[in-house]
C-alpha cells in the first residue's frame, strides 16, 4: 500500500511512545465493540492499569474519537459509562478505479457506505480524464449530507499491482498510459487530502473482512474477476502482500502453457482466458457458430452484455461463461492447494453471472484439488454491492489511522508546497506499525483470539469524578 504524503512527525520516545501504542490498542478495541465497551473491560482485555486506561480514554474523548453513554442505572451507585467509537467524527471517500469505470463511496469511520456513484469511463487509457473524474466524485461525495466532520483521507483501489520498487507509479505493463503519472502525488495535489492506494483485489478482500463473507474466518481469498483477475489473500486475519507487495496475482498464473498471449507479456495466463478482452474476442469469433446470438447486434460489446445474455440463456454466452468458470477453477484449485483458505469469495463484474460461473468453477476445482481442501473450503459469490471495493479502499484509510492515531489529527502540508517525490518517492509502502510492546491491531470485524499486549507505563491518576465512576463500574 502507498500513503502520500507520509507522516512527517518523528515517533516520540520512551513514555510518550508507549502511551501512543496503548492509545491505539484502546481505540481499536473500542472500534471493534460496536455495541460499546466499559473502561473496566478495556483494562481487563489490555492488562493496563485502571488509571492508565482512564487517562488514555480521557485523551481520546477530548480528541472526539470516543464518546460515552450511560448504561441502565444499577441498584446502587452511579451507572457505568459505555464507550463508543465516534463514527461521525470524520468521513472517508473510497474510490475504485476500474479499467472501464470509476466508483466512489462516501463512508463513515466504520466504513458504512453512506452514498455511492458509479461512472463508466475508460480509466486505463485516459489518465487526465480519470484524475479529473476522481476529483469531481470526491467533491460530490463530500457535499452529501452524510459527510460529517473533516475528510480523513481518500482511499483508491487500482487495477494493477502496487510494487514497492515503483511506489507512486502504476504498472506501466498493465496500464501503459499511466507510465509517467505520479498517481498518488497528483491526486493529493488535486484533493488536498492524504491519499492511500492499493490493488483493487486487496481492497475487495479488506471489504470482505470488515463487511462481508470474510468476517468470521481467519484465512480466505477474494477474487476480483472483470477486465483482469486478481486475488486478495487473508492469512491469520491479516492481508498478505508478499515480499515485494504483489502477492495474489492469480490472473498471471499459467492455466494453459500453449494459450493466448497475455497483456502482461506472458503466455497462457488465467487473465488471457477469462478477462473481459478475452471473452469479448471469443464472443466475436463465436458468432459464426451462433449467428442468432443476442450478442450479434451489439455495436460495442462488453463484459456486462455477455453476462446478461448468459442469464437470458443465450447459447453462445452460456458457453463462454461456462468455459470461463472452468478456467477459473484451475486457478482456484492451485490457490486451494497452496494457500488452503477457508473460503474463496468471487467478486467483480464476471461474478454477476452467479451460479452460471460458480457451478463449472466448483466442478473444475473438484477435478484438481486435494479432497481435504475441497471438503473444507467454501466457494461462493460475494454478496456485497458494486460499491464494496470502493468501501474497501476507504478501509485503507481507517486501518492506517487506527494504527497511527496521529492520522486522525493531521495536519497536512499545503498541496502547493509539497515537492514531488523522487522515484521511488517519499510515498512509501506502509505496514501496520510495530511500536513498543507489539503490533497495533488492525481493525477487524472479527478480531483474532489473541490481542497484542498493551504496555503499562507511568500512570496518571484520574480525577475524583473519575474515581467515583470507576467504583460504579466495578
Amino acid at each position: 500500500m502507498v500513503i502520500f504524503p507520509t507522516m512527517t512527525t518523528e515517533a516520540p520516545a520512551g513514555y510518550r511512545s508507549t502511551r501512543s501504542h496503548n492509545a491505539s490498542v484502546i481505540a481499536n478495541l473500542v472500534w471493534r465493540h460496536e455495541d460499546g465497551i466499559l473502561r473496566s473491560e478495556l483494562s481487563q482485555q489490555t492488562g493496563l492499569s485502571t488509571s492508565t486506561v482512564w487517562a488514555i480514554v480521557a485523551e481520546l474523548m477530548a480528541d472526539g474519537l470516543l464518546s460515552s453513554t450511560q448504561t441502565a442505572r444499577p441498584k446502587s451507585g452511579r451507572p457505568p459509562a459505555v464507550l463508543h467509537f465516534n463514527r461521525n467524527r470524520q468521513h472517508i471517500v473510497g474510490i475504485e478505479m476500474g479499467a472501464s469505470h470509476v466508483v466512489a463511496a462516501l463512508c463513515d469511520l466504520r466504513c458504512n457506505v453512506l452514498w455511492h456513484r458509479s461512472v463508466e469511463h475508460d480509466s486505463q487509457n485516459d489518465p487526465p480524464g480519470t484524475l479529473s473524474l476522481i476529483q469531481d466524485l470526491v467533491a460530490e461525495g463530500r457535499s452529501q449530507a452524510g459527510a460529517q466532520g473533516d475528510l480523513l483521507g481518500v482511499g483508491v483501489a487500482v487495477p494493477c499491482p502496487i510494487d514497492d520498487m515503483t511506489l507512486d507509479r502504476l504498472s506501466p505493463r498493465i496500464l501503459p498510459a499511466w507510465a509517467n503519472v505520479r498517481f498518488a502525488h497528483e491526486l493529493y495535489r488535486r484533493l488536498g487530502a492524504r491519499v492511500f492506494v492499493d490493488n483493487d483485489a486487496n481492497c475487495g478482500a479488506s471489504a470482505e473482512a470488515m463487511l462481508g463473507a470474510g468476517r468470521d474466518v481467519s484465512d480466505f481469498a477474494f477474487l476480483k474477476v472483470a477486465t483482469g483477475c486478481g486475488a486478495g489473500l487473508y492469512l491469520h486475519h491479516e492481508l498478505y502482500r508478499g515480499f515485494s507487495g504483489i502477492a495474489g496475482e492469480i490472473g498471471h498464473t499459467t492455466v494453459d502453457p500453449n494459450g493466448r498471449q497475455c497483456r502482461c507479456g506472458l503466455r497462457g495466463c488465467l487473465e488471457a482466458e477469462i478477462g473481459s478482452a478475452a471473452l469479448i474476442e471469443k464472443a466475436q469469433h463465436g458468432l459464426g457458430r451462433y449467428p442468432d446470438s443476442m450478442l450479434a447486434n451489439k455495436p460495442a460489446l462488453n463484459l456486462s452484455d455477455i453476462v446478461q445474455a448468459a442469464q437470458a440463456k443465450d447459447p453462445l454466452a452460456v458457453e463462454l461463461i461456462t468455459e470461463a468458470g472452468r478456467y477459473l477453477g484451475i486457478g482456484v484449485a492451485n490457490l486451494l492447494n497452496l494457500h488452503n483458505p477457508a473460503r474463496v469469495i468471487v467478486g467483480g463484474r464476471l461474478a454477476a453471472a452467479g451460479d452460471q460461473i460458480l457451478l463449472p468453477l466448483r466442478e473444475s476445482v473438484k477435478e484438481r484439488t486435494l479432497w481435504t481442501s475441497v471438503e473444507r473450503s467454501e466457494l461462493l459469490i460475494s454478496e456485497l454491492g458494486n460499491e464494496h471495493i470502493a468501501a474497501g479502499a476507504a478501509s485503507l484509510v481507517l486501518r492506517a489511522a487506527l494504527s497511527d492515531l496521529d492520522l486522525f489529527r493531521g495536519p497536512l502540508p499545503a498541496p502547493e508546497d509539497t515537492t514531488p517525490p523522487e522515484a521511488p518517492g517519499t510515498a512509501r509502502e506502509v505496514q501496520h506499525a510495530t511500536p513498543t510492546g507489539g503490533a497495533t491491531p488492525a481493525p477487524l470485524a472479527n478480531p483474532p483470539a489473541t490481542q497484542p499486549s498493551a504496555v503499562d507505563s507511568a500512570e496518571v491518576s484520574p480525577n475524583d469524578e473519575d474515581v467515583s465512576d470507576r467504583a460504579a463500574e466495578s
